[in-house]
């Protein structure tokens, strides 16, 4: 029988939580679940279940398996976690099978593939291969016409790059883009970052675009400084770069980040510490939206109330229609300026600069392209 919001006295939530090695995106996602479901429970008008299942680095094959625990033997209501576009794409008919309702949660590293998707999956996204547009867009319209995208092995397998060019060649078209990934010897190890300055050294571009997250973006920023080039070559790159790391001088480093609404310059430090950190706040917004599409969906089931339910958070306003959750974002780029303590960043709010959505022809034509294996969530390894 479909869970209808107005009778149920019980709700039942199945988590799939992703592992990483290098922020805990599972534990901090699943503390910020239950704080946005207390409202619920506080109340005592219905008992909150959470049901959480570890899926590993998020493939196919292992978030089915929790999904059939989930459903067969938890009898979740509503099943929520941080699951990657593609492998969504891939499930939908199974989604649909269940007639539950799914929300997945991502900074959108992989594009929407929304056709695939149906009336049960709905998502909550940074959006981040639309923010990559609009600051590859900005850089050559600010920076100049080379640009060179830099970045590990496992983080340059999503949409970043693709769609930093798609900016870049919107800004003009005979504009360049030149690529050095830094070698992984050992795929248990960190990857070889020093490899890449000897490209940077023959390329000379007028930026830099660099992808490097945890201990490979302390090294990457320290050795940046060292070589010089925090004086000479602007360097982008995603919050996640912003690590701590040891040098005798400041570098600055450009971000976006992707808001409903127009930010005030007093709240850019924790707004960005929020892009830096994503996860809890995932986790607080679809415990919210559970609650209020609980609360106020009357006798409809809880997939249709989740299809009508908005919120009001820090990011501005939240819905998670997967067709249209993109297309209110308004993308602003941010100065950072980082002497290598990352709870002291200077952070300095440039402008708001043009953006597209899903619905853009650029966008569906990237879509027709080949694109990497890789299925797990950025940052999920």
């Amino acid at each position: 029988m479909p869970f209808t919001t107005m009778t149920n006295k019980k709700i039942t939530v199945g988590v799939l939580l992703s592992n990483s090695t290098i922020v805990p995106m599972a534990k901090n996602f699943n503390a910020g679940l239950k704080r946005g479901l207390k409202q619920l429970s506080d109340k005592g008008e219905v008992e909150v279940e959470v049901v959480p299942e570890f899926i590993g680095q998020g493939s196919k094959e292992q978030i089915e398996a929790a999904l059939n625990k989930l459903i067969s033997f938890d009898d979740s209501d509503v099943i929520t976690g941080i699951i990657s576009n593609k492998v969504m794409a891939d499930l939908s008919e199974k989604i649909a099978n269940t007639k539950r309702p799914f929300i997945i949660n991502n900074i959108g590293e992989h594009l929407p593939e929304t056709n695939r998707f149906n009336e049960y999956i709905f998502l909550n996204s940074l959006n981040t291969w639309q923010q990559l547009w609009s600051l590859g867009k900005w850089a050559v319209n600010t920076l100049g016409k080379r640009g060179m995208y830099v970045s590990g092995l496992y983080d340059c397998g999503y949409s970043f790059q693709v769609m930093l060019d798609a900016g870049m060649q919107a800004a003009a078209s005979d504009s360049t883009m030149s690529f050095a990934i830094a070698p992984t010897p050992n795929f248990k190890e960190l990857a070889d970052v020093g490899a890449v300055f000897q490209h940077i050294e023959n390329f000379k571009p007028d930026f830099i675009m660099a992808t490097f997250c945890g201990e490979e973006a302390s090294i990457f920023l320290e050795m940046y400084v060292q070589h010089g080039y925090h004086k000479t070559i602007p360097l982008l790159g995603l919050p996640f770069l912003l690590e701590p790391f040891s040098a005798q001088d400041a570098v600055t480093i450009y971000t976006t980040m992707a808001l409903s609404r127009e930010p005030q310059p007093e709240e850019i430090n924790g707004l960005c510490q929020t892009m830096a950190e994503p996860f809890t706040q995932f986790g607080y917004e679809t415990g919210q939206l559970i609650a209020e599409a609980v609360k106020n969906g009357g006798t409809k089931s809880l997939q249709r109330a989740l299809a009508e339910v908005a919120i009001e958070t820090e990011r501005g306003r939240v819905e998670v229609l997967p067709q249209s959750n993109n297309s209110h974002n308004r993308v602003f780029v941010i100065k950072n300026t980082h002497s290598g303590n990352k709870d002291s960043i200077s952070r300095e709010l440039i402008g708001e600069v043009e953006t597209i959505d899903g619905n853009h022809s650029t966008i569906e034509q990237i879509k027709q392209q080949p694109s990497s294996g890789w299925v797990n969530p950025y940052l999920g390894v």
